[in-house]
């Protein structure tokens, strides 16, 4: 690995070098159309570098803008999906607590007539205390 660097590093430098010579030994005319031609070229890259960031960046606004929309579209389908289900929570408990409270009162209502076909139909039934010590100290 190290005497890859090290070739690489003098294949670099030598073809510094010879560019280097190459260019020392053109005529002014030459010289000129290449600096003109190396600063084109360099100016073309950076226009060209530019271009890329801004698409880069109108890449990463359209990813930010379609999360925040798809975020937006979640958020609402959950909020739809919890009030349909805490609706229908509400609408049993509803339909429940008033099945409840009418059999309740049906019930109710049926004890009371009962009790009131009962009191009228018959007599009270009267317990004296000490007809049950008779009773009571018989069985022994």
């Amino acid at each position: 690995m190290k005497k890859t660097g090290l070739f690489l590093l003098g294949l670099t430098t030598g073809a510094a070098a010879a560019a280097y010579l190459a260019y020392r030994k053109m005529d002014d005319e030459k010289t000129k159309e290449f600096v003109n031609s190396t600063v084109k070229t360099a100016n073309d890259l950076k226009d060209r570098a530019l271009d890329y960031a801004f698409y880069a960046l109108d890449s990463v606004d359209d990813v930010k803008e379609q999360l925040q929309y798809k975020t937006s579209d979640a958020k609402s389908k959950i909020k739809d999906a919890a009030g349909k289900v805490n609706d229908n929570v509400v609408n049993k408990a509803q339909y429940y607590y008033d099945e409840g409270s009418t059999q309740f009162h049906k019930a109710a209502d049926n004890l009371r007539n009962q009790v009131r076909k009962n009191a009228d139909d018959s007599q009270d039934i009267v317990i004296d205390p000490d007809a049950l010590k008779q009773e009571d100290n018989l069985s022994k």
